[in-house]
């Protein structure tokens, strides 16, 4: 079933959304910006986490078709998903003459699997409602600006904001706008915590930028909240980059 082209998403407030990775750094704070425009969020992590007001919290491994159903359960019990957030992701460093077949699976098994397979129920859910959406994957800057020790997670990220394209073309026709945010390098995520602790390494961090500062994961939330919003009704297949002009800079 298709929707007609004048079809809109729902507004703020009357939404159901879907945010992966959302325990900490990047996945909280996109949940907590569609709190505060009124929606009601699904928040799944690998681990659970407690549910409160507006969110309910749930485990779920984006690598298993089951556990993305019972997701998809919640959100029909809500009313039905209306935007589908992919923030869900991994990196692992290693010298790349060390990069073993089963860590090259485990990367790519959560940053674009597992995009695909939730992508793929909540389309499946929007279409079955007769629902115009969005879904927006949460790639990296590392897909264009790419370090010699995460070669798995540069590829990864390369390959979900292809895939991303893609998607946005083969469900226009039904009315669901797919597209990217890019984030550059986020102070406050738990991707590696430990390694922005260092000095050494947000001051390197620093100097790549052009803006000369880290971002924060709310730069990230407001991106996503504005590419899920009737603002941006006419954009998908695109990639917005918060990266402070780094993917400008030489």
């Amino acid at each position: 079933m298709s929707i007609s082209k004048e079809s809109k998403s729902k507004p703020p407030g009357g939404r159901v959304v879907w945010v992966t990775g959302a325990a900490g750094g990047i996945g909280r704070a996109i949940c907590d910006a569609f709190v505060d425009v009124g929606d009601k969020v699904v928040a799944t992590d690998v681990r659970s986490f407690a549910s409160q007001d507006s969110v309910v919290g749930l485990a779920c491994d984006v690598r298993s078709t089951a556990s993305i159903a019972r997701v998809i359960e919640e959100c029909n019990r809500l009313g039905g998903i209306d935007v589908l957030v992919n923030c869900a992701g991994i990196m692992r460093r290693t010298d790349v003459l060390e990069l073993s077949p089963e860590l090259w699976d485990e990367v790519f098994d959560v940053n674009v699997k597992g995009p695909l397979l939730c992508s793929q129920a909540a389309a499946r859910s929007m279409i079955d409602g007769g629902r115009a959406g969005s879904i927006i994957h949460v790639g990296s800057i590392n897909a264009e600006k790419v370090f010699t020790e995460t070669v798995a997670y540069c590829s990864s990220k390369g390959a979900l904001h292809a895939m991303g394209r893609s998607m946005a073309l083969a469900l226009a026709p039904h009315g669901i706008r797919v597209d990217m945010v890019a984030p550059g390098a986020i102070d406050d995520t738990d991707l590696e915590p430990e390694r922005w602790g260092q000095e050494q390494m947000r001051a390197e961090a620093v100097a790549r930028t052009p803006l000369r500062r880290l971002g924060k994961s709310v730069d990230v939330a407001r991106s996503v909240i504005f590419l899920a919003s009737e603002d941006a009704r006419y954009i998908t297949g695109e990639t917005l980059f918060i990266d402070g002009g780094r993917l400008a800079s030489v």
